[in-house]
Parts: structure tokens; sequence; C-alpha cells
């Protein structure tokens, strides 16, 4: 064989490895089907879970990683795409949420691209070769209708903590053991945050923030 060909096998150990992550065994095989040969150029390791990602995470050290947000083993699927972002991998949403809200918050986070299990199967290609490209993807659809949806309050990376742990919790002193902040700073946030959403009492923005986190 000429020393110059590449064979195929070599091609192959060479390809960006993609970590699909989903629960569900079927929508981790067609992931496969799909983005390794003959339908793309990827190589594909999985994991079902929260924990499974993270030991996978620590075995394969991959290019890119195709999530769904409901996950086992993690309490919300944005908790693991903070913390996916937050080490600056690449993350390509995969997941039934349809509504651009939760999109936007996705994107807020860090994604590279948010597919949904409704789109064909080729933008799942086209969203990882994106991504494998330093690029961004959404379907048309869904820009649109981010673009049309009423504009959301930007918040900080503190404010969208706080309101993401308001959530799950009304205690202000939780939540502020959880970021490690004092009452007083919770308490002043929230007034903030009441007056971005609109809202005269607590329990109204913990129904906001409850909303926001279910993508309603």
């Amino acid at each position: 064989m000429d020393k110059g060909t590449v064979t195929s096998a070599e091609m192959t150990a060479n390809a960006p490895l993609v970590l699909v992550v989903d629960d569900h065994a079927v929508v981790r095989s067609g992931c496969r089907q799909l983005l390794e040969p003959p339908m793309s150029r990827f190589r594909v390791v999985e994991a079902s879970d929260g924990p499974s990602a993270r030991a996978e995470l620590s075995r394969h050290d991959p290019d890119i990683i195709v999530a769904d947000l409901n996950m086992p083993g993690t309490p919300s699927g944005l908790d693991l795409l903070r913390e996916l972002t937050g080490e600056g991998r690449r993350v390509v949403v995969l997941t039934m949420h349809e509504t651009p809200s939760v999109a936007a918050r996705c994107l807020e986070l860090g994604a590279a691209a948010y597919v949904t299990k409704s789109d064909a199967p080729d933008a799942l290609i086209e969203a990882v070769e994106t991504v494998a490209r330093g690029g961004r993807w959404l379907s048309a659809d869904l820009a649109r209708d981010l673009a049309m949806s009423p504009r959301q309050p930007d918040l900080s990376e503190r404010e969208a903590d706080i309101m993401d742990i308001l959530a799950q919790t009304a205690d202000l002193e939780e939540v502020g053991r959880q970021l490690g902040i004092s009452y007083k700073t919770v308490a002043n946030t929230l007034v903030r945050l009441r007056n971005r959403y609109g809202v005269r009492r607590t329990a109204d923005l913990v129904r906001v923030a409850l909303q926001r986190r279910q993508g309603l």
C-alpha cells in the first residue's frame, strides 16, 4: 500500500469523538447510526445518565457532547448542561422540548446547538458537523420562533442561579446556603428580579422560576 494512502480504519480512528447522553437506548442507537460511517464521519460513545456521562468524560475526553435535557442522576438537564459547558465543552442539546424559552435558556448556558427530536434526522448530522467546525446551529423554524417570542429579561449568572434554586425551594436561606451568599444578598437580588419580571410578591417570582425551569 502507498505510504501516503490513508485507510478507512485510520480515518475512523482519527475522527472526532462524540459522547451521546440519553436515557433511552433506542435514541443512543439512532444517534450512533447517524453520526458514524457511512452516514457521517464521527466516532460515538454512549452514556445513559449523569453519573455515566461524567465517567465517559473522564475516560474519553470527547470533542462534542450530544445530550438530552431530561436525564436520570441529575437535578435537572439544565444543571448538567451548565456543568458541561462550564468546562468549555461543545454541547449539542437533543431534546423533546420545542419551546423557544427552553432553547433560549440552553443557548444562554452555552449550548452550541439545539436539536429537537421532531427534527429530521439530517438535522442532527448538520448540527454536529457545524459544531465540529466551531460554529453554532439552530433550526430555521426555532430561530424564527425565538425571534418572534417575547424577550425574557437578561439575567446575570448569579441571578440565573438564584432563579434555578428558587424553583426548587422557596426558602431564601437555603438559596443563600447553596450559593454561599448571605440572606441579605438573596433578598436584595429578589427585589431586582421582581421588578424585572413585573411581579409584586416573592411567591409570584417562585411561580415564574418554576415556569422558567420547565420552559413554559
